[in-house]
């Protein structure tokens, strides 16, 4: 299913005083201007987008890591399942934990509208297996505007924003710079990220932060970003857009290291050619170019002798796409091809030496050449749809394997004849909606999606010679494709004159799902299994008067799996989250605007437990939020979250995530009751 999220919002941590549109849209129409239902929220303090995504659409689940960088589950789907992409280019982090994941790398204050693809109906790009998220930043617009931006909030949070607009109709461009910083939060018990470290470490575990540096800031982050767009005639276009972003010293005190930097460096450009012929209503070439850059180390623990040190990891992806877009008859059709090539390489660094200790990965590359095509019309009351992708990718490792001393002899013969792979996958769909009358209808899709093994599950080296299980973690070369064969069924439809709502089922058959698991020496590794993953979810609105707007939103989700892991007998699937629900009340006049929110989350029950998993309590937190307009060019917004100061977590300790444990696995819980203020000036 498709939820295109607009965001034309103020969100304090965004310090933008514009409205945060959330618009709900099926894959199943042909016309992605239906919407079901809208949701207009002022702003909210979330500095990632992950946690606004997951505060909007029941269906995501956030992972927390720290007070930024967090990752997104979507319907059960994590890490690679998800395609994460930015103005339509693709964006990996570097770090093997996610660390920085995908949706880390944007800044918030830029964005337009999130547009979220639930399952495998994206064939246009490559390993939407699990789902699609396209972040579409704004377009600058003719004449000169700017705004200038503050907000503060609990624990120390800043953030201040410059943002200019200028130009005509022939040349338009717009220019941020954003720097904020943030101490670390308090969970609902008073434990700040140090503090939640301890509790399950204590201060003497060499994974445990050094008492010097527990009152230290959760991390500090800039970014400078433009876009341009140049109107070379009326049927020509060229949209340029460029961005940084760098964030210093951000605590993960789940993991076994801190990353003292995260550098992004993107590139990306469309160009636009209208009515080429009778064959090409519009074509366009998109070229994208990104690198990630991520240091992580043990600076801040106590780290002793062997066990200070600093990883290196690099990511840098590019590609080239050009897609054709015309009309056959009464089908609106694309097609295009697409070529990317993602590097990846990561090394183990001595300290304070910084010289090369061991490989991590093996400076790996992903080529990836894929042709699409896909169709929409209508008929009668019919939406039709469908769309197929053929994919060939490559995988190769470029890196000495033998008598490498970075390399130990052990890892080199594990690996041996095994150090590239190709893979040729078929993805497709088929999508109907019939109408039943104006506002109620029934929709049904099929389809399937593939994703092939990343660097990191193939060909990941953690190798210690002093222990009596030397492999800490490994890939596993051998691993298939996922597939993901999926049918989603729904319904939707009107409440009267004043409210919609609609109802989703889906059920995913997964053929070698990629699945992370440590084996009965402890090794942290990957198998091929076949599992599935069902759920359901309902979204509803319905005006109140001529301002008022209530909202309610739920979504469950359960995952099996139908292999199990050797030595393992839980059939529970990882990262799968229990019953999520929200019901929410706005009421916005234009000049002041104010909401009550209730969030709730069901007990864990259902988890794996032989791979690191636990039971996690039920939680339920109010949020509250107003925004005035002061004058035409001065606004405030404040909020609170977490008005009665709950202590709760919202994702769970799988072994996958490789976090750190004590007697049980260190759970990161969310922030207490959070304040915040907004400031914003316009002209």
């Amino acid at each position: 299913m498709t939820k295109p999220i607009v965001l034309c919002f103020s969100l304090a941590t965004l310090l933008c005083a514009q409205t945060l549109q959330v618009q709900t849209v099926t894959v199943e129409s042909s016309a992605e201007t239906e919407k079901l239902s809208s949701d207009q929220v002022q702003f909210t303090r979330q500095q990632d987008l992950s946690e606004i995504l997951s505060s909007t659409n029941p269906e995501i689940n956030m992972v927390r890591a720290s007070a930024i960088g967090n990752d997104i589950v979507l319907r059960g789907f994590k890490r690679d399942d998800v395609n994460v992409l930015i103005d339509g280019a693709k964006i990996y982090g570097a770090c093997p934990n996610r660390m920085d994941p995908p949706a880390m790398h944007i800044s918030i204050s830029q964005i337009d509208k999130v547009i979220v693809k639930e399952g495998p109906f994206d064939v246009e790009n490559f390993g939407s297996m699990g789902g699609m998220i396209n972040v579409v930043t704004k377009d600058p617009q003719p004449g000169f505007s700017g705004s200038l931006q503050a907000t503060i909030g609990s624990f120390d949070y800043k953030k201040g924003a410059v943002n200019f607009n200028g130009g005509d109709e022939k040349f338009k461009f717009s220019l941020g710079l954003v720097r904020e910083s943030s101490g670390q939060y308090e969970d609902g018990s008073g434990k700040t990220l140090v503090e939640q470290n301890w509790a399950v470490l204590g201060k003497s575990n060499p994974n445990a932060y050094k008492e010097q540096y527990k009152d230290m800031d959760a991390y500090k982050r800039g970014v400078i970003r433009g876009k341009f767009i140049y109107d070379i005639d009326d049927n020509q276009q060229l949209k340029v857009r460029l961005y940084s972003d760098k964030a210093n010293d951000v605590l993960y005190p789940a993991f076994q290291m801190d990353a003292q930097l995260d550098e992004t460096i993107m590139l990306n450009a469309d160009y636009t050619i209208k009515h080429l012929s009778a064959y090409s209503d519009k074509l366009v070439l998109s070229i994208y170019y990104d690198r990630v850059k991520h240091d992580m180390g043990t600076k801040f623990r106590n780290a002793p002798g062997m066990l200070y040190r600093t990883h290196r990891a690099k990511s840098e992806t590019k590609g080239v796409k050009l897609k054709n877009i015309f009309l056959i008859g009464a089908w609106n059709v694309e097609t295009g091809i697409d070529v990317s090539k993602r590097g990846w390489n990561g090394m183990c660094l001595n300290e304070p030496s910084k010289t090369p200790r061991q490989v991590r990965i093996p400076d790996v590359d992903t080529i990836n050449r894929g042709i699409f095509f896909k169709g929409s019309r209508k008929y009668g009351a019919w939406d039709l749809k469908a769309g197929i992708r053929y994919d060939w990718t490559d995988i190769d490792t470029n890196v000495q394997w033998n008598n490498n001393p970075l390399i130990p002899t052990p890892v080199a013969n594990y690996y041996k004849n095994k150090t590239s792979r190709d893979f040729h996958d078929l993805s497709a769909n088929v999508v109907a909606k019939y109408h039943l009358n104006d506002t109620d209808a029934l929709f049904v899709a099929l389809g399937q999606g593939v994703r092939v093994p990343d660097a990191n599950e193939l060909y990941f080296i953690a190798y210690n010679k002093n222990l009596s299980n030397p492999w800490v973690r490994r890939g596993n070369p051998d691993l298939n494709e996922v597939k993901n064969r999926e049918l989603d069924l729904g319904y939707e439809g009107s409440i009267g004159e004043d409210g919609s709502y609609r109802v989703t089922l889906f059920y995913s058959d997964l053929k070698d799902y990629i699945y992370a698991y440590k084996d009965s020496a402890g090794t942290l590794t990957y198998a091929n299994i076949d599992a599935h993953i069902y759920g359901a979810a309902f979204d509803s609105a319905y005006a109140v008067g001529e301002y008022g707007l209530f909202e309610a939103k739920m979504a469950y989700q359960r995952g099996k799996k139908d292999d199990q892991i050797p030595g393992q007998s839980d059939d529970d699937m990882a990262m799968v989250p229990p019953f999520h629900a929200s019901v929410s009340y706005s009421y916005d006049t234009g000049d002041y605007f104010a909401s009550a929110e209730i969030r709730y989350s069901a007990k864990w029950n259902n988890y794996d437990s032989d791979n690191g998993e636990q039971a996690i309590k039920s939680w339920t937190v109010v949020n509250l939020k107003a925004s005035k307009q002061i004058t035409p060019k001065f606004s405030i917004d404040v909020g609170v979250d977490n008005l009665f100061d709950q202590d709760y977590a919202t994702n769970n300790t799988y072994v996958g995530r490789a976090l750190v444990t004590g007697a049980v696995p260190l759970l990161i819980h969310e922030p207490g009751r959070y304040l915040y203020t907004n400031l914003r000036y316009t002209f």
